[in-house]
């Protein structure tokens, strides 16, 4: 009898974890809009967003079909049915219905989702939150066409691709505003920029978690981290203008707004740093031109500009002006390909860093010397002029082949001194007079041998120490 009891417990489990399983697999989040931490006021009506990612790529059709997103609400958190806002799937409108039902927002689809497509999921709506303080846990389901539950409720994990709350909690906090922000100045550059200094004392409020900043009163302009004491704000419209600050612990719990400071900001006269760090090298797609942005907060674009000398007027490249919007932010060089053929000679590349109301930078400006022998010939390895410490070898010099890129250093008795290979797309290299032992060579005259795939010439160079 124990063992006909253990058998029918162990079916009714197996049962039971056969109804639990889903081939469908899901994770997602719960944020308030707009903000990066799941924190939220007590007594508060506030828009909160769920992000799913549901991965469909197993689902059993017509057990597994998607027709109801069910949100269940912790307790004392109250959805309106004229709260309710969207839903997307893949950032596109679905069509859809809110139904409350006891503690939970159900979103009911009017197309059953049927593919076997991964999504995301987006959910938008109002809801009131408790008066209750600390932490409050939301679930989430699907249900079927049938309205049975597809295996359990969806786990927590980073569903939107931002460094948000990537969970399905929330922390009520007292609805108690923060003191006003203290200490508050606005000051206006006085070097010519059309910029305004902010500057306030940190809050003390450990609950504070940043300052929100408005100018003239109703336009708020920036959002600070709550260690943050100061802000610049750039490229101002010249006139009169007036600033405020509040501190908030949620953006729906902010406190009173600062006196207002009130500034007279001038017209931009300031011409922007120069570029930094000007490089200018050959490639075997053309002249690569690249450089460190300006240090001037309000350089928009740059210019690059060619002559054949310092003397004569230089002029903007085809297609020479990149707008720093067009740059990737998590980039920190600006790079410029001029793909013309440049014959032999001397050539004059430089960038210009301009602002928004056309002031410009003084030029950066680089030397590139092209020819089709080694130069300088004879060079001085202890020179202090980098036009003349060190040689540099043309791929060029052999015309009209491709492949790998080599130079052999010789001394007049045959003994090799120096093996210079290039990195693939180099079309120069470059010896400073040391050999493989990092020694500076003696003065005299080297054989070289300058080979590109199966082709090569030789000739002579000093060394003249």
């Amino acid at each position: 009898m124990k063992n006909v009891i253990l058998f029918i417990t162990f079916i009714i489990s197996l049962l039971f974890s056969l109804h639990s399983y889903s081939a469908v697999t899901s994770h997602g989040e719960i944020n308030v809009a707009g903000e990066t931490k799941g924190i939220v006021p007590a007594s508060s009506t506030v828009p909160l967003v769920v992000t799913l990612i549901i991965d469909r790529s197993l689902a059993v059709a017509g057990e597994e079909d998607i027709k109801t997103i069910e949100i269940i609400m912790p307790t004392g958190f109250v959805p309106q049915l004229s709260d309710f806002d969207s839903i997307l799937r893949d950032g596109k409108k679905l069509n859809a219905k809110a139904v409350i039902s006891g503690n939970a927002l159900r979103v009911e689809l009017a197309q059953t989702i049927v593919d076997i497509q991964n999504s995301i999921y987006e959910i938008s709506f109002d809801c009131r939150t408790s008066n209750n303080f600390g932490e409050v846990v939301f679930k989430v389901r699907l249900r079927n066409n049938q309205d049975a539950p597809i295996g359990e409720f969806i786990k927590e994990g980073q569903a939107d691709g931002k460094l948000n709350n990537d969970k399905f909690r929330l922390q009520v906090i007292p609805n108690v505003p923060p003191a006003p922000v203290t200490g508050f100045t606005a000051e206006a550059d006085k070097t010519g920029e059309n910029d305004v200094t902010l500057r306030w004392q940190k809050s003390t409020d450990p609950d504070v978690n940043g300052y929100l900043i408005y100018r003239d009163k109703d336009s708020q302009i920036n959002v600070q981290k709550r260690e943050s004491t100061t802000f610049r704000d750039v490229n101002v419209f010249p006139g009169t203008h007036t600033y405020e600050i509040t501190a908030y612990k949620t953006l729906f719990l902010q406190s009173e707004r600062s006196p207002i400071q009130t500034v007279e900001v001038s017209e931009d006269t300031a011409a922007p740093e120069p570029p930094n760090m000007l490089r200018v090298v050959t490639s075997r797609e053309g002249i690569e031109v690249s450089w460190k942005p300006s240090i001037s907060r309000d350089t928009t674009r740059y210019q690059i500009l060619f002559g054949s000398s310092e003397v004569e007027t230089l002029e903007l490249l085809p297609d020479g002006e990149i707008f720093t919007e067009d740059v990737a932010h998590d980039s920190s060089d600006f790079k410029f390909v001029d793909r013309r053929p440049l014959s032999v000679g001397s050539f004059i590349y430089a960038v210009v860093a301009i602002d928004e109301v056309n002031n410009e930078s003084a030029p950066a400006k680089k030397r590139l010397r092209i020819f089709d022998k080694p130069y300088p010939n004879p060079f001085t390895p202890l020179s202090d002029d980098p036009d003349f410490n060190s040689i540099v070898f043309p791929a060029r010099a052999v015309e009209d082949v491709e492949g790998e890129f080599s130079v052999l250093l010789f001394n007049l008795n045959g003994v090799l001194v120096k093996t210079l290979t290039a990195q693939l797309g180099e079309t120069e290299l470059k010896w400073d007079g040391k050999d493989e032992g990092g020694e500076i060579v003696e003065s005299g005259i080297y054989i070289y041998q300058l080979q590109v795939g199966d082709s090569f010439k030789t000739g002579t160079i000093i060394v003249a120490k």
